[in-house]
């Protein structure tokens, strides 16, 4: 598709990081999703929705959309916005009101509205191949290599997708990022426990979370959950992923397909957890350790980075009542101040 004309449409070019408090603004572009009809507390219908480009996201509201518009807005991914910056409320924060909203054509370069990779995107991609080069049986690194061929479609989507919708590496580049950690995690494991079946472990790391791919939406959409994700869910997806590429694998024997199946349908730990099955064996319980290693961990260092935490924080999906912050802050400002000291 062309590129939409709106460029020399006041505000066409401006960014979300751009907008202050009380400023109006007129033409501007940005992706939307998260659209909901709600009602304010006096009855008054109005759409909410977050709106999305490079540099981040903010949350919007529009009073009383009309019907029609409403219905052209249905599965649109870019929109052109008029309405006003609110004063930050203590309650909504600094919201987008708008007063119109109209869906544009995609253009062909979505970079604009996309938030970036990670700086050290780069280094995520050399160890994951560094991993997926360390695996030594034979059937398990001929799938790795036909599920991550460079080429192929699913390593495009898979090294910028995010591993989730906000609890941890919800950034893009996050599944790899993810998927990165908890692989050196079980390396680590299965170097201190020889007696575990190290490429088994391994490949069901770099694998656990390949159904993220057909659970969330990517590009404009990202991270937003797809019909599947909703009725389906990554676990199971992702085992009938790996099952169909295994199809394409010349005599790769059965009883590793189970197992390995095993790892990916178990690695949530627990049925309430999202597990299809417990557990039951010595490398599926270690990968569903690390997994949730990797995302604890990924979720403090993430709330680190959003510089609002005290040295006790409530964080969601955590079973005690406060997380304790002090530690991590200390290391990280020591691993500042010696890399300003190099």
């Amino acid at each position: 598709m062309s590129t939409p004309e709106y460029s020399d449409a006041p505000d066409a070019s401006r960014r979300l990081i751009d907008f202050q408090p009380g400023e109006r603004f007129e033409n501007a572009v940005f992706a939307i999703s998260d659209r909901q009809m709600k009602h304010a507390n006096n009855g008054t219908l109005f759409l909410s929705l977050t709106l999305r480009d490079c540099t981040g996201e903010r949350n919007a509201r529009w009073f009383s959309p009309p019907a029609d518009i409403l219905a052209q807005l249905e599965g649109t991914r870019l929109v052109r916005v008029k309405g006003r910056v609110e004063i930050p409320h203590p309650v909504f924060g600094g919201s987008f009101r708008l007063e119109s909203c109209e869906s544009i054509e995609t253009p062909d370069d979505l970079s604009p509205y996309l938030p970036p990779l990670p700086a050290d995107h780069a280094a995520h991609r050399a160890r994951f191949f560094e991993v997926v080069r360390a695996v030594k049986s034979t059937p398990l690194k001929a799938l790795l290599k036909e599920i991550f061929r460079l080429d192929g479609e699913i390593w495009k989507a898979f090294e910028t997708a995010p591993a989730a919708k906000g609890m941890h590496h919800s950034h893009r580049g996050g599944l790899l990022e993810h998927s990165g950690e908890v692989a050196l995690l079980c390396e680590r494991v299965a170097a201190t426990l020889p007696y575990l079946d190290r490429d088994l472990l391994i490949a069901g790391a770099l694998l656990h979370d390949i159904g993220k791919l057909d659970e969330m939406e990517s590009d404009l959409a990202c991270g937003e959950y797809t019909t599947a994700g909703h009725l389906v869910g990554h676990v199971v997806l992702g085992t009938c992923t790996v099952a169909s590429a295994i199809e394409k694998i010349e005599d790769f024997p059965i009883a590793l397909k189970h197992e390995l199946m095993h790892l990916i349908l178990s690695h949530h730990g627990r049925p309430e957890h999202g597990a299809a099955r417990v557990p039951m064996c010595a490398e599926a319980m270690v990968l569903s350790l690390c997994d949730l290693m990797s995302a604890k961990a990924a979720q403090c260092r993430e709330q680190m980075d959003k510089g609002d935490c005290d040295d006790f924080t409530k964080l969601y999906g955590w079973d005690s009542n406060q997380v304790y912050f002090g530690a991590m802050k200390r290391t990280m400002s020591q691993t500042s101040e010696n890399e300003d000291f190099s």
